[in-house]
């Protein structure tokens, strides 16, 4: 499995200011990792992966989004992509499903960051473990990923309370 480490030594190979940081307790969702943070939803990104015969879809969106799949495969210009189950994402990913971070992806994935998010500033993502976050801004994101930039994001529906 890869870790925070994979995905500093790619910020770090590509010269990208950012921040690894370890935070108290496991991060299961983005969501979450805003609340123990005390930040506002929208300087918390997550990653969904999908996957489609051309390879692994990486799509990068706000907390509390999911991202759009006929946007997203417009962006990746792919029409069989598809949302990988939890188990799969890991598998491609070579992440834990609860860490999987925006950069330090192996190679052959595409990078889509939703538009809101490819700004000036900070924001903050899982750090590629479960304690682990990726302080980084969204314009250097873009740049160390190679991703593409696209309208992707829409709200997720509501989860049930717990």
């Amino acid at each position: 499995m890869r870790t925070s480490v994979d995905v500093h030594n790619h910020l770090l190979e590509r010269d990208v200011p950012h921040e690894v940081f370890a935070a108290a307790g496991r991060l299961r969702s983005a969501e979450q990792l805003a609340a123990v943070l005390d930040l506002p939803p929208q300087e918390v990104g997550k990653v969904l992966i999908f996957e489609s015969r051309k390879g692994p879809v990486a799509a990068v969106v706000p907390s509390g989004f999911d991202a759009h799949l006929r946007r997203l495969a417009r962006a990746v210009r792919r029409r069989d992509i598809a949302l990988a189950s939890d188990d799969r994402a890991s598998e491609l990913t070579e992440y834990l499903t609860d860490a999987i971070p925006p950069a330090g992806l192996p190679q052959g994935f595409a990078t889509v960051v939703d538009r809101s998010l490819a700004r000036d500033a900070v924001l903050y993502f899982s750090g590629g473990e479960a304690r682990s976050v990726l302080k980084i801004r969204g314009t250097d994101l873009v740049r160390a990923t190679d991703a593409v930039v696209a309208s992707i994001a829409v709200p997720a529906p509501p989860q049930p309370a717990r």
